[in-house]
Parts: structure tokens; sequence; C-alpha cells
């Protein structure tokens, strides 16, 4: 059987889709404890919502991100349940999360406790939603120009600190996401048109990962500086420098200084590439991640555990590696 270097991947907002934990409730006990521990931290019916919640009501940002984290800690601890029961030997060489992804990460690195977890999500949301109560703030994706196009819209866009908007996510070459308040991505959207690009506003009223969230950056990294962390047993990759995160303060840096920094995820996919990465198992809601790879690299093995959980057995058995250091 020929080796496999797997990476692990977490999605972050916007992966959400109604009915995204139904399949995994249903086939995990322990996945349904799981929620109930959510529920029992935020105070409201987290479990309900991930199964019959409408789109709209799983867009609100203080749902979202907990949703995510709840059903991405469901499949990771599924998958690990088989691997363990079937004596898979299955070592990922990192953990890799897409912005929200990332605190994911640091739960299934046990770098953190799920439900602190989920208390420091919930306050992430709080805190990123402020800025819209403030002014309306979007995000839009664009797709079809290079980086060096997109950053010339920005500055196109952008009349002044209080009217602006910036890079967000450098997903790909051609594939970026912009954010800032809402007046900016109306222009932005325009010139996008008459460039005869592809803009796709986002059903997110956030501004993540631009410095109109410094100050609330700096709020957030005093709230998290109280959680304990401890070291991560597998390596989590910074969505800032697009390197190896292994130590526990390393790990709370990183999502101390996150809200207010782009999310270099082309950079991520060199890093993984570079590092002969050639499973990569997408492990939450939906499959953005994976395609993203295969849109990066599309000879290498990109699934998502979403949707295939239903022949996870095989999928594993397929995967099985010898874990592998870096020569």
């Amino acid at each position: 059987m020929s080796k496999s270097n797997i990476a692990l991947m977490f999605p972050g907002q916007g992966a959400q889709q109604p009915g995204m934990a139904n399949l995994i409730l249903n086939s995990s006990i322990p996945a349904q404890k799981l929620f109930q521990e959510a529920n029992d931290v935020l105070k409201f019916d987290l479990t309900e919502l991930c199964k019959t919640g409408s789109e709209k009501e799983l867009s609100n940002t203080l749902v979202t991100q907990p949703a995510i984290i709840a059903t991405s800690i469901a499949l990771f601890n599924y998958m690990q349940e088989k691997i363990e029961h079937s004596n898979y030997d299955i070592s990922p060489k990192l953990f890799a999360g897409h912005s929200l992804g990332l605190l994911t990460a640091a739960i299934a690195s046990n770098c953190i406790a799920f439900s602190d977890g989920i208390k420091i999500a919930s306050k992430r949301a709080e805190i990123m939603q402020s800025n819209y109560i403030k002014k309306p703030v979007g995000m839009l994706g664009i797709i079809g120009l290079d980086i060096e196009k997109v950053k010339t819209i920005c500055k196109q866009a952008t009349k002044s600190l209080n009217d602006r908007v910036d890079i967000a996510n450098y997903n790909l070459n051609n594939q970026v996401v912009i954010a800032g308040h809402q007046t900016a991505i109306i222009r932005s959207k325009e010139i996008v048109s008459l460039m005869r690009a592809k803009a796709i506003e986002l059903k997110l009223k956030v501004s993540s990962h631009t410095e109109l969230h410094i100050d609330e950056s700096m709020q957030f990294a005093k709230f998290i500086d109280k959680y304990h962390f401890n070291e991560p047993n597998v390596p989590i990759l910074s969505n800032i420098s697009s390197k190896l995160l292994d130590t526990a303060e390393k790990i709370k840096d990183e999502l101390s200084n996150q809200i207010h920094r782009p999310v270099f995820w082309y950079k991520n996919m060199e890093f993984m590439s570079m590092k002969k990465i050639n499973t990569y198992i997408e492990i939450g809601p939906g499959h953005v991640l994976s395609k993203l790879v295969k849109k990066y690299k599309p000879n290498v093995e990109a699934i998502s555990i979403f949707e295939e959980l239903k022949d996870i057995d095989l999928l594993l058995r397929n995967y099985q590696v010898d874990f592998q250091t870096d020569e």
C-alpha cells in the first residue's frame, strides 16, 4: 500500500447549511451528547437549529460559529472512534483550519476543551457582529481576477476610514473575498461587473479579517487570555504566517490576532504541497475547502467527511498511513 501524507482541514463561517448535523446526530450517540454540552454552554438549542434551522437562522453569526464548530468536532470525534475501533493506522501530519476552522482545529488537537472552544466561538461571534451594529458591513467573493487587480478595486471602492473595503480571504490567486462597509461593497461589486468578472455577495453580516476589527481583536485577545491552552498533539497551520503552530502560546496568539488579519489560504495550500501532503480530508459541513484544494492541485486526493459519512469505514481503510517525518 502506498503511503499517504494526510492533512485534516476544518472549514470556517459560510460552510453552514440547513440540516447540517442530521446525519451525524443520527449516527452517533456521543455526537448527541456533544451537542447537548454546547446547548448548555450557549443557553439555546443549537441541536435543533443544526437539525431544522432555516438558512436565515443559521446565517446569524451568533449561531453560525458554534454550529460549525459543534458539527465539525462531532464529525471529527466520530472519525476518531471509527479509527480506534478498527485499529486503522491513520496519523495526520497537520491540521489546517480556514478562519473559524482554526479554532475547531485547536479543539481537535486537544489544545482547548470543547466547552471552552464553544464559549470562545460565542464571544468571537458577538464581537464580530458588534461591528455590523455600528455600521452595515458585508463580504464579497470575487472570482476571475488576480490578487493585484482586487487590491486595486479595494483602493477604488474605499472613500474613507469609515467607508472602506479590504481583502479578507486569499483563497486562490483568482478567488478572493473582500470585506468592509456595505457602501464600499456595493461600489466594489459595480467595478467587478464592469471588468466582466464574477462577484458573489456572501450571506454574512461581518467584516472579519480586516483592520476594521483591530479594536475588537484586542478585546477578544483579553477574553481568551483567561482560558487554559494545552500543547497541541498535532501542529496547526497558521492562516496568518502559513507556518506550523506547535505550542499553546503560538495558537493562542494566532487566535488573538486572527479577527483583524487576512486569511492566506492559498499560501496554506502552498505549504501543504511543499510538505508533500497528498490526501486532504475536510471535516465539517460541506466541501468548500476540499473543492479549493482540487482547484489548486487537481492531482491530489481531497474529500469531505461530511459527504462520505455513510461510507466512512471504506474511506478510512483506503487512507491508512504510516506517519512520515520530513526528510
